[in-house]
């Protein structure tokens, strides 16, 4: 009895080591290759569950997570068409497509494979922005960025060679950082300086100009109204000449009057203002004071009014 469980015992180790040389069990976030005698079969395992093989060396199984994985390649400087560096740095979102290709191109594993994807990824990035302007990653003009068909553009031609080549598929991809070094910093802040110092001395020149053409329309407005101003105040004069002509015809009938007026005129304009004076009333016009010369003045002429 003690022999037949020993070899019950050793049975059951047996099949269990069996089943384990002979079976794998495949992950639903796995593909599987199995290979015979080192060459891959040509048909991926994808169906997750237990799955059989011959045991070594006839057959080994590699396997693969098709779970989707990122990628961030370096940030350095690339140039773009017009001659300016970027430090350009992208992010791929990749998983495994074609595990038999995958495995042929990487037999030593997926950090292969990732090494030479950041290759690629490197190689394209530099092809594209190279053909492209500054003005299509850094502008003040929203038209003139581009930066989405640039993504796109990269996207397309990094998926084309790893597809074809590597059995990898680009699920997403996109520019995580935009940056300049500081050298073309120094020299963009330079240029706009420059572009809008020129711009200022533009609307200066502008405004100089506007202001100098409405001085000389408002001088020749000026002279306009003056000219208008000066031919009625000539108007004036004259009328008021001809009205004072036809006094000093009525004074002429009254010489005495009209001197008299003339001497009351001084006088008045001398006392304008409050001033204290010497008079000698011996002479014209402050005889006026005099009495005698007040009462000498005909009556006829102090009626006159």
């Amino acid at each position: 009895m003690k022999n037949l469980g020993t070899i019950a015992a050793a049975g059951f180790l047996g099949v269990v080591l069996i089943l384990y040389m002979c079976t794998f069990q495949v992950r639903f976030t796995e593909v599987a290759i199995r290979k015979t005698w080192g060459k891959a079969d040509a048909a991926a395992i994808t169906e997750p569950g237990l799955q059989f093989k011959w045991p070594r060396p006839i057959q080994d199984v590699v396997v693969y997570d098709k779970r989707v994985r990122s990628l961030e390649d370096r940030t350095e400087e690339t140039r773009t068409a017009d001659g300016k560096n970027l430090l350009l740095t992208t992010y791929t979102l990749w998983q495994i497509a074609d595990p038999a290709k995958f495995h042929t191109n990487f037999p030593a594993g997926v950090d292969d494979g990732e090494k030479k994807l950041r290759t690629t990824i490197v190689t394209h990035k530099h092809a594209v922005v190279g053909k492209r302007e500054f003005t299509e990653f850094v502008s003040t003009k929203a038209e003139e960025r581009k930066l989405r068909e640039i993504e796109k553009e990269l996207q397309a031609s990094v998926a084309k060679d790893a597809m074809e080549e590597y059995g990898i598929e680009i699920v997403g991809f996109g520019i995580k950082k935009l940056g300049l070094p500081e050298s073309v910093t120094t020299a963009i802040f330079a240029s706009m300086k420059s572009h809008e110092e020129a711009k200022a001395a533009r609307y200066t020149a502008e405004g100089e100009a506007r202001a100098a053409g409405i001085m000389a329309e408002a001088n020749a407005t000026e002279d306009r109204i003056m000219a208008v101003a000066r031919k009625k105040a000539a108007e004036i004069e004259a009328e008021a000449q001809q009205v004072v002509s036809s006094y000093y015809k009525e004074f002429e009938k009254y010489p005495e009057l009209r001197m008299f007026l003339d001497q009351l005129r001084t006088i008045a304009e001398s006392l304008r203002q409050r001033t204290t004076i010497i008079i000698n009333t011996e002479e014209s016009p402050w005889d006026l004071f005099k009495e005698d010369i007040r009462l000498a003045i005909p009556k006829k002429d102090k009626n006159i009014g």
